[in-house]
């Protein structure tokens, strides 16, 4: 078996630059032959040199694909600003809110009309103050689940009003 010192001279570079080579092939020079480390050394240095080899080749095949997911996010982007589709996240926020904030006054007047209805059809009394109890507590949800889907549209750091607020009582 040869030397290190002779690989590095039949490679060509110092015997430094040997010992390194030999280790990133994961090549024991004791019992390979200089033949097989040539073929090894060469077969690497092609790698390499298409790019699919070497430490840094994973690192950079996963630089471009994020440089080209960027790009392409920026392109949907600029297309969708020009289309005039993009809607700022205050006011898709608002948009929720202002939404919740209807559906509750809606939702709260059907209640109402809904036992005008039954105190006037069967003639009874209900009590208020349960009706206000059960119905107050679906508004306060929508309003609160509305606000909370709002702070996360608007990155959490703004207040938006409570859907709740808006509601007749």
């Amino acid at each position: 078996m040869a030397t290190q010192k002779e690989i590095a001279q039949h490679l060509d570079m110092s015997e430094r630059n040997c010992r390194d080579v030999l280790k990133t092939l994961g090549i024991d020079w004791n019992e390979a032959t200089l033949d097989e480390i040539r073929v090894a050394y060469i077969r690497d240095l092609r790698e390499k040199a298409a790019g699919r080899g070497g430490s840094q080749a994973e690192l950079l095949a996963a630089a471009r694909i994020e440089e080209s997911t960027v790009k392409a996010a920026n392109g949907r982007l600029a297309y969708h600003e020009k289309l005039g589709t993009l809607v700022p996240t205050a006011d898709a926020a608002f948009a929720l809110n202002d939404w919740a904030s209807f559906a509750n006054r809606e939702y709260q007047a059907g209640v109402e009309k809904l036992t005008q209805e039954i105190e006037t059809k069967l003639k009874v009394s209900i009590d208020r103050g349960m009706v206000d109890r059960i119905a107050g507590t679906t508004i306060s949800r929508i309003g609160g689940y509305a606000d909370k889907l709002g702070q996360r549209i608007a990155g959490g750091s703004q207040a938006l009003q409570s859907a709740q607020a808006g509601t007749d009582s």
